[in-house]
């Protein structure tokens, strides 16, 4: 645990805090890039290798069979698959109101505007580990339908050799057309180059541990992707107003992820901090995955006292969470200075778990302060847009002095002489 006066902090506690204990992916990629390079060149051959060595894979075809799918759903039980309906329903909802539009306009020197065009074979990666990511299957694919993806792709690896029940019924539900079950940075390699089994995917999707987001990195010069992830985050801006027990429970619910997730609580009130702490550290005592938090709690949960509200945005803005909770008297407030945030949860009834499962806008989100430059993964994200134009012979004569200008400039006469070729017309 660590605790902070922001007004005294150093400039050595304020980077520590904002690198997240300056997590490195050096390691990751070294152990990732061999992977991806042995499945590039070998196919089939080294991804077996892979699946059999790190996701129990006992032989065959790695595509996941309908056959297979009818009996792992079947083995689901109804309230499961009610609310994973239930999900998908508010997912596609909120998702069908991001449009790009296209446009078209017509002025003296021509026709100008933009197609919207939807990629044509997305890849989302589904990490296993120690739990099961069902809605993540429904987060990534849902907004690859409602852009108009023709193909999604989903690799996720085996659990004794066989993918988790629940996660194929999430496929199922989100309209994913073919499952593979291969993980870890072979299958972030597969979806990438392509194997004799698995054809290639223009851009991968999804979250994953440091292997996998290592191999995102090692690829994505060839193939794109959405982004690199890091461990969970969430920040916290309460006043006086908070309830201690509530604020633990949500910084609970971020520890618990994984070793490395933070969890950081900011509020001028020096009693909601102590209270905070010490209702946080009894329900540690008394919670499942107990060895998981109680490694996290010791790096990852961040207590910092503030002035005042104006400084509590400050500083979230400079720290740029995954989650945000502003558990305040009047959040709505406080949002409209709130610049740099992964998706942001107002009041205190929005805890961050209705938006890692339901509630409707994408729990993908960027980590490690990516948010100032980031956003959640969205329908945007399965769109291109494609300019067009036809020029006019006026609008070419019109034009084509300006292009000889900075043509010339810039030391590309080629480009000037075309431009005053065309302003002479078409014979």
């Amino acid at each position: 645990m660590l605790r902070y006066d922001y007004s005294s902090m150093s400039a050595d506690d304020m980077r520590e805090v904002l690198r997240r204990g300056g997590t490195s992916m050096d390691n990751a990629v070294t152990v990732a890039r061999p992977i991806v390079e042995a499945v590039r060149r070998g196919g089939d051959r080294a991804l077996m290798r892979y699946a059999r060595k790190f996701d129990g894979f006992k032989g065959g075809s790695f595509l996941v069979t309908r056959d297979a799918m009818d009996a792992a759903i079947s083995r689901v039980s109804s309230p499961i698959l009610a609310s994973l309906k239930l999900s998908k329903k508010r997912i596609q909802v909120y998702h069908k109101k991001q449009r790009l539009n296209a446009f078209e306009f017509e002025d003296s020197c021509g026709v100008f505007g933009q197609k919207v065009v939807p990629l044509e074979r997305v890849g989302i990666y589904i990490p296993g580990g120690t739990a099961t990511y069902a809605t993540s299957v429904l987060m990534t694919a849902v907004p690859a339908k409602v852009a108009g993806v023709e193909e999604i792709v989903m690799c996720t690896p085996a659990r004794n050799g066989r993918v988790e029940d629940v996660v194929l019924a999430a496929a199922f539900i989100a309209g994913v057309d073919e499952i593979y079950s291969v993980g870890g940075a072979q299958g972030i390699a597969a979806m990438a180059y392509g194997t004799e089994s698995i054809p290639v995917v223009s851009k991968i999707v999804g979250p994953g541990g440091s292997i996998v987001s290592a191999a995102k990195m090692v690829v994505r010069s060839d193939c794109e992707i959405d982004s690199i992830a890091g461990p969970s985050e969430v920040l916290i801006i309460a006043d006086s107003t908070a309830e201690a027990t509530l604020v633990a429970s949500e910084m609970v619910a971020q520890l618990e992820h994984d070793p490395a997730a933070v969890a950081v609580l900011v509020s001028p009130s020096s009693r909601l901090l102590d209270q905070t702490f010490l209702a946080l550290k009894q329900m540690i005592g008394r919670a499942d995955r107990k060895d998981i938090l109680e490694r996290s709690f010791d790096e990852g949960a961040v207590f910092l006292k503030v002035r005042n509200m104006s400084q509590a945005v400050e500083f979230s803005n400079a720290y740029a969470p995954e989650h945000l909770l502003v558990d305040t008297r009047n959040p709505r407030e406080l949002l409209k200075s709130i610049r740099n945030a992964g998706s942001v949860f107002l009041g205190q009834i929005s805890s961050v778990a209705f938006g890692d499962y339901c509630s409707g806008p994408n729990h993908v989100l960027p980590t490690m302060g990516t948010a100032r430059s980031r956003s959640a993964l969205s329908v945007y994200d399965f769109l291109k847009i494609v300019p067009y134009q036809q020029l006019s012979v006026q609008g070419a004569a019109k034009l084509a002095p300006v292009v000889a200008v900075l043509a010339e400039a810039e030391g590309l006469p080629n480009h000037a002489i075309a431009a005053r070729l065309r302003a002479r017309g078409v014979r």
